[in-house]
């Protein structure tokens, strides 16, 4: 499989900061950053950026620290999330291996609230790679639904496997009962999930393999 958990880039315009930047988190990257979600000190040229792509982030962890990002970034208009379980790189069962892979893994207790957005988002799409209908995933697309109010478009696309999970023939995942879902029933349920009381005329897309 590729390098899927390496350093971070952007892309700058000349003397108009930071157009689009692409971050890929190795586990305790991600970590300091959604234990320590402080906007207010991130990059002033954010400003000014158009596309933020962040990828890479396990299919555990929680997403609502990304919204720091977009307060920071208010003119994004494309944001690419990136979700990822690669059963292939240890065995579920060993605590030892998945620590050394992902990272240690803690799930700290925020609210929503802590999240709320002051400033007037851009946001027209957002495209999530490596869709499960999971609580925390859940949770962070109805908040982005609820406070990008110039959203018009979620795409929720299924993960690709690894070349080396299918070598092996080792499952996508091992989540049990949160595949992607596939079938109308399936979609509409997440659908109705998403929808339900917050006001969003954005359109759901699923885009299976």
């Amino acid at each position: 499989m590729g390098d899927k958990r390496g350093g971070q880039r952007g892309n700058g315009a000349r003397g108009g900061g930071l157009r689009a930047i692409l971050l890929r988190w190795q586990a305790s990257m991600a970590m300091a950053l959604w234990m320590q979600p402080e906007q207010k000190q991130l990059c002033p040229a954010f400003n000014n950026l158009k596309k933020l792509s962040i990828l890479c982030i396990h299919v555990e962890f929680d997403l609502l620290w990304t919204i720091n990002l977009l307060e920071a970034a208010p003119s994004v208009e494309l944001l690419c999330i990136d979700t990822w379980e690669h059963v292939c790189l240890v065995n579920k069962e060993d605590e030892d291996g998945r620590k050394l892979v992902y990272g240690e893994t803690t799930h700290p207790s925020w609210e929503i609230s802590e999240f709320t957005g002051t400033r007037n988002w851009q946001l027209k799409e957002l495209q999530f790679t490596g869709f499960r209908p999971l609580k925390q995933q859940l949770v962070f697309l109805k908040a982005i639904m609820e406070q990008a109010r110039n959203l018009q478009t979620v795409i929720l696309k299924e993960e690709e496997p690894s070349e080396d999970c299918e070598a092996i023939g080792t499952p996508l995942s091992c989540i049990k009962d949160y595949d992607f879902p596939k079938s109308k029933d399936e979609q509409d349920n997440v659908v109705e999930q998403l929808r339900e009381k917050i006001s969003s005329d954005s359109q759901i897309i699923f885009l299976c393999l």
